[in-house]
């Protein structure tokens, strides 16, 4: 019967049937499909092209714009001052011009100051007060809201021949709150702004900078005042660049664009979030580079137009790969500035809609798909699905889910076939892990090892467990109660090796073997045995601590750990085999399990696993030991607990110490300084009166000593 769902006439049946169903696919959906979507895609994409070219000259004009909104009637009120101070000089030489300097102040919330500064070293200058404002050494009057300053040449020196520098506190305006006066330590023709517009002789913008007032960013709109071709002073007023930056955050071309302004050299002097437009310096904050920006828009879209050299182009960025559109407009020129101004906005943002309605046409398309496809859903839904779910069945099978197993049913004679061919073989399986561990067989069938005969020498980490004073356990406790607390035992230490990638081998009585390395490779296969045993211990400990409370002995457990190159493989015979370990390796592990017995330990490890994985855990070295079957001595270790890693295998400030104090008397009884080697271990005494192994080393050393004495004599 199943040799039939196998002969050549099954498969070319299936063959034809598939290539009948392409065919109908084809010649029901193609021809409409294609027409409609052609028509739909270049219509469409005629009108996104036409509706960037609109949105482009837009944004430009609206840049442009915006910016002289914001920045020319400021420089316009500077032009205006100008003009009164030439033709009306002495207004500002008197205490009067301080209301007319206020208005400017208060023109624009990014005003801070406006001030004029003649060619005489005379001085006038109102601005916004700062908080805790220091000022002839002194701090202003905490309601001041602004500072009127006053510096007249004409009024001659002080005793150090410097001209007088008067302020003015007031809160509101027009309400004094204070005075001050002093030297005057500053000139203010010596301030770059003074220079830079006398140079150029027109109303200017100057570079960022420090305003010397406030201690912000910002930049001045200046003017000077020129009489017969000559300048005998200059207007201005200062902006901060956070103004600017609120402002273009407050005037995004669309919701979701971003626009930066950069000078010539690449400094950001405005960013929509103002921090980003700075950078730490030292104590303090320099203007931030564009192209240092952590924005993948930014550094696209500049890496973009150094490549295509274009002011305005389409490109993607982001982990989204989403379509932006970038934009490079010049400063207005009005301002005398090489400044450029950077606009980037998603596409979705202008033609979003346009989209979104070929989607809509699109969905036309895609129902009278749908109802072409009816029918060849109807002939090809009684074979795909129960295939499908063929599929999923030996999916669950080797994730051996066996609760998920369903039958197939089907009126296809070979899905029939095969379904019963999958539940046979998920009952043959489930048996099967009844009696080997599931995590092996699924190892197993991860390295793609075929299940035959043979073994490989590995260099492998091997774990033995066993049960303290068990057979007096079994004589005293009932078998069923005994029996499940071993259970307990087993499940515990099954869950802590298999968390750490281990297998279990096998249970021998009350003990269990288990090991790392095979037949997945494990690189830190040390490492994760010794993780599994102080995770099964502190298990152990828990159930320990609820079997007492509940009137029963605890099941006290002793581990031994080695890695070592052993054989590991199929072993048995033609009818029967088993994927176990074998080799000396073996058998140290097994003693290393008893030597807890004889320490006074419960979990030992060998030199192997010290030199393996040693700089990870905290272990304290306990004595040489032979072992029966090999000539050498090695050194035996406790393990107490793991390095950095969670709190349950973490070793306790009391285990830290106890590793400390063994390492420094072992230290000693290792290079036969006996004496150092008492005292050391009696100091681990005072600590741990009750720890073994301290207790047995003192003996080794005072008897040692006893001995070297004798020599000596």
């Amino acid at each position: 019967m199943f040799a039939l769902a196998t002969t050549q006439p099954k498969k070319t049946r299936a063959f034809r049937l598939h290539i009948t169903i392409t065919f109908v696919f084809v010649l029901l959906t193609l021809p409409v499909t294609a027409i409609f979507g052609f028509v739909t895609y270049r219509s469409n994409q005629q009108l996104i092209v036409d509706h960037t070219e609109r949105f482009i000259q837009k944004s430009r004009t609206e840049n442009a714009s915006n910016i002289s909104n914001l920045l020319g009637p400021i420089m316009n009120t500077v032009r205006t001052a100008t003009t009164l101070m030439r033709d009306n000089s002495d207004y500002f030489l008197s205490e009067s011009s301080a209301d007319y300097l206020q208005e400017i102040t208060v023109s624009h919330p990014g005003v801070t100051s406006a001030y004029a500064t003649f060619d005489t070293g005379s001085f006038h200058e109102v601005r916004r007060a700062s908080v805790g404002e220091l000022i002839m050494g002194e701090k202003i009057p905490a309601t001041t809201q602004f500072v009127s300053r006053f510096i007249d040449a004409s009024n001659g020196t002080d005793y150090q021949g410097l001209l007088i520098d008067n302020y003015t506190f007031q809160a509101p305006w027009g309400v004094r709150v204070g005075e001050a006066t002093g030297s005057a330590v500053d000139d203010p023709r010596l301030r770059r702004v003074y220079k830079e517009s006398n140079s150029l002789k027109f109303a200017s913008v100057s570079e960022p900078y420090l305003l010397s007032n406030s201690g912000q960013w910002g930049i001045t709109l200046a003017a000077p005042v020129i009489i017969n071709d000559r300048s005998i002073g200059v207007i201005s007023a200062d902006f901060t660049l956070k103004a600017l930056s609120d402002f273009f955050a407050e005037n995004k071309t669309t919701a979701n664009s971003i626009t930066i302004l950069s000078d010539e050299s690449g400094l950001i002097i405005a960013h929509p979030q103002f921090e980003e437009g700075l950078t730490k310096k030292g104590e303090g904050f320099a203007l931030n580079r564009i192209d240092k920006l952590p924005d993948a828009r930014v550094l696209t879209a500049l890496g973009e137009r150094t490549r295509n050299g274009q002011d305005s182009f389409k490109f993607r960025a982001g982990s989204d790969d989403k379509e932006y559109l970038a934009l490079f407009t010049p400063f207005p020129k009005e301002f005398n500035k090489q400044w450029q101004i950077l606009t980037i906005t998603p596409t979705d943002d202008f033609v979003g809609k346009i989209r979104r309605t070929n989607r809509n046409l699109l969905l036309f398309s895609v129902l009278v798909f749908l109802l072409q496809v009816t029918l060849i859903y109807m002939i090809s839904r009684m074979i795909a699905r129960p295939i499908e779910q063929l599929a999923l069945e030996v999916m669950n099978i080797r994730e051996f889910r066996f609760d998920k197993m369903v039958k197939i049913r089907s009126s296809v004679s070979e899905i029939s076939y095969l379904s019963d061919a999958i539940i046979l073989l998920e009952r043959a399986l489930a048996s099967f892990a009844s009696y080997v561990p599931t995590v092996l067989v699924k190892q197993l069938m991860d390295s793609g090892q075929a299940s035959k005969l043979g073994v490989e020498s590995r260099f492998l980490t091997v774990l033995f467990t066993d049960i303290e004073r068990f057979s007096s356990l079994s004589e005293s406790e009932p078998s069923q109660q005994l029996l499940s607390r071993v259970s307990e035992y087993f499940g515990t230490m099954t869950r802590a090796v298999e968390k750490e990638q281990g297998t279990v081998d096998k249970f021998i009585g009350d003990a269990v073997m288990a090991f790392w390395g095979a037949p997945k490779i494990l690189d830190n296969h040390a490492y994760l045995a010794c993780v599994a045993a102080v995770r099964a211990q502190r298990g152990m400990a828990r159930l320990n601590a609820q079997w007492i409370a509940e009137k029963h002995p605890p099941l006290n457990v002793r581990i031994g750990i080695h890695c070592d190159a052993v054989l590991v493989g199929n072993i048995g015979s033609a009818e029967r085999i088993s994927y176990s370990v074998m080799g000396d390796g073996v058998n140290v592990a097994a003693r290393l399990e008893g030597l807890n017995k004889e320490m006074g330990t419960w979990t030992c490890v060998s030199h192997n696993v010290f030199r393996e994985a040693g700089h990870l855990l905290w272990l304290r070295p306990i004595d040489t030991v032979a072992v029966k079957g090999r000539k050498s001595e090695f050194l035996v270790y406790e393990l107490l607990g793991i390095k950095d890693n969670d709190a349950e295998v973490a070793a306790s400030e009391a285990d830290v110490l106890l590793c400390e104090l063994t390492q420094q008397a072992y230290n000693a009884y290792a290079v036969a300084d006996f004496e150092s080697a008492v005292v050391l271990y009696e100091a681990v005494l005072n600590q741990f009166p009750d720890d073994r192994v301290a207790h047995r080393m003192l003996e080794k050393s005072r008897t040692a000593c006893s001995q070297t004495a004798g020599f000596d004599d």
